[in-house]
């Protein structure tokens, strides 16, 4: 399967899960072109302005996988202990686990999430 990035679906979120501002974004994998059988059920990769986040949740079923792209942000972790990520790093939480994580820098926080079963 390949996604070119011209034909992906651009998406926006108000209040991402509970969270702040308005996540824009753009999905390669989702609901509506999900193939058959795959463990990905979500492929994305979003943007969260200063100061936006998406909202402590959890995922009863499924893992989900952010790597940071540009930006700074802080993670809340299944624990809820709060870590700073920069450009490269990746979180991951499993399933049974839930996380989130805010903008916490001077600028728009990009990063690709993958949701898998």
């Amino acid at each position: 399967m390949i996604v070119k990035y011209s034909q992906a679906a651009r998406v926006t979120t108000d209040k991402p899960k509970g969270g702040e501002g308005l996540m824009s974004g753009v999905s390669y994998v989702g609901p509506a072109n999900r193939p058959e059988n795959a463990k990905h059920c979500m492929v994305a990769e979003n943007t969260l302005p200063v100061g936006g986040s998406i909202g402590f949740h959890s995922h009863p079923k499924d893992e989900e996988i952010y790597i940071i792209l540009k930006g700074t942000g802080t993670y809340t972790d299944n624990d809820k202990s709060q870590h700073v990520l920069t450009v490269g790093d990746m979180t991951l939480c499993r399933q049974g686990e839930s996380h989130g994580i805010a903008n916490t820098g001077a600028e728009p926080l990009t990063f690709a999430a993958v949701v898998s079963e």
